[in-house]
């Protein structure tokens, strides 16, 4: 299987903050003309990105290829789960759930610190947009914290 460059696709136009700090704006994920869960995906984008900080960190932490990380999305049954390769390569797998099975929409594999890249360089945006607008929350300062985590 040919490696492939995920697009990870956030629009900050989209932002919205809740009288409970909580952020939502759209986040989705793109390759070759597909999209998952859809274009335009809105979400809790900040406790998303949260999420998929967590699983990448012990993705790359892991000496051991076979393990299994869920990309996660608040609304809805739907996740990517990520089956580590080999040190670089890492399986994506596009699901939703339902009651009894799952559905994977497709798979790919791309490059672990290709796709690191990506979700520091949208995280960073983020961060510097919600700074811009001033909102603060503990969901903001954690992502801050892993994504420093995961940058080092």
């Amino acid at each position: 299987m040919d490696l492939v460059e995920i697009e990870m696709n956030i629009d900050l136009d989209t932002l919205s903050i809740n009288n409970r700090n909580v952020i939502t704006g759209e986040i989705y994920f793109s390759f070759n003309g597909e999209y998952f869960p859809e274009r335009g995906w809105n979400d809790f984008i900040v406790v998303i990105l949260t999420w998929w900080h967590t699983a990448l960190i012990n993705l790359k932490n892991s000496r051991q290829n076979g393990i299994v990380q869920e990309f996660d999305f608040m609304d809805g049954p739907l996740l990517v789960r990520g089956f580590k390769i080999s040190d670089d390569i890492i399986e994506l797998r596009f699901i939703r759930k339902t009651i009894g099975s799952e559905h994977i929409f497709f798979t790919c594999q791309t490059s672990i610190n290709s796709f690191k890249k990506t979700l520091l360089k949208r995280t960073k945006q983020l961060l510097t947009d919600i700074k811009g607008r001033n909102w603060k929350s503990g969901d903001i300062e954690e992502l801050e914290k892993l994504w420093k985590i995961l940058g080092e």
